[in-house]
């Protein structure tokens, strides 16, 4: 084999395994990008998330005072029935 001819393998050889360096660096970047997309995504979904949660609580909270003002006002009108009821029986038995 002449010198010429080793130093164009030598070069080929060079070029194959910087072509194939070239891909793998190339298809590293492909995934990395893939993977911040896919995080991105995962945020967004997240914060979604929180904002349903963060509205769930506040209808929660809501419909607890709601319940306490209708337990409340029940309270009330039983007391001002059980009165009337009172009043009634002293009416029948006068």
């Amino acid at each position: 084999m002449t010198t010429t001819m080793e130093h164009e393998q030598a070069s080929e050889t060079a070029v194959d395994a910087f072509a194939a360096l070239e891909q793998r660096v190339i298809r590293a970047i492909e995934l990395l990008n893939g993977e911040r997309e896919q995080r991105a995504s995962a945020e967004r979904q997240v914060e979604d998330l929180r904002g349903q949660l963060e509205a769930q609580r506040a209808e929660s909270e809501a419909l607890r005072r709601e319940l306490n003002d209708l337990h409340h006002e029940r309270s009330t009108v039983r007391t001002r029935v059980e009165r009337l009821m009172a009043s009634l029986d002293a009416i029948e038995t006068a």
